[in-house]
């Protein structure tokens, strides 16, 4: 009998669960779940950039210069570490596939106008909805871990921190909108 490099990998994961326990051999059915996120995220950088290039008018300089580079530059320098953190949670190579989170992102993407489609006071709004949205994806995300009893202590660090995040962005943004 020829052992195929799928089955190798295979009785390589069951020895490692029998010798490790379960909770320690993978977390491998995470991968959709954390895929998503990282897809999400990388949506909120590209269209936060899109923001940062495409603003203008009397606010440009703040708009421009402090606040959309400050939110896509964290989702950008942000995403390595949240990259990481999901594939050693869920040791799934395919959960730092680029094309996966860019499909999500383009999905997310397709779904929200384009700042280039907007006048600079509509920039922030959208953008304001979008933070928002994506809080409430990151509680959902956590209950979802947290319910399933994959929820490391760590990845609940690091995902709690990545919501606390956002939320100064809410802030940020929520004083943009008030301004128009």
């Amino acid at each position: 009998m020829k052992l195929t490099q799928s089955r190798i990998r295979q009785i390589i994961k069951e020895e490692i669960t029998l010798v490790m326990g379960p909770e320690l051999g993978g977390c491998a059915d995470l991968s959709d779940d954390l895929a998503e996120w990282l897809g999400k995220t990388r949506a909120l950088q590209l269209w936060f950039h899109g923001a940062h290039h495409l603003v203008g008018g009397p606010s440009f300089a703040g708009d421009h210069g402090i606040l959309y580079d400050r939110i896509y530059s964290a989702f950008q320098d942000g995403f390595d570490a949240d990259v990481e953190k999901a594939l050693g949670v869920t040791r799934d190579q395919s959960v730092g596939c680029p094309l996966k989170h860019l499909a999500i992102a383009h999905d997310l993407l397709s779904k929200v106008p384009s700042p280039s489609m907007l006048p600079t006071e509509q920039i922030a709004v959208v953008g304001l909805e979008m933070i928002l949205a994506h809080i409430s994806y990151l509680e959902h995300l956590f209950e979802k871990l947290e319910d399933a009893g994959k929820l490391t202590l760590g990845l609940n660090d690091h995902l709690a921190a990545r919501a606390n995040e956002a939320e100064s962005y809410a802030y940020l943004l929520q004083q943009r909108v008030l301004t128009k």
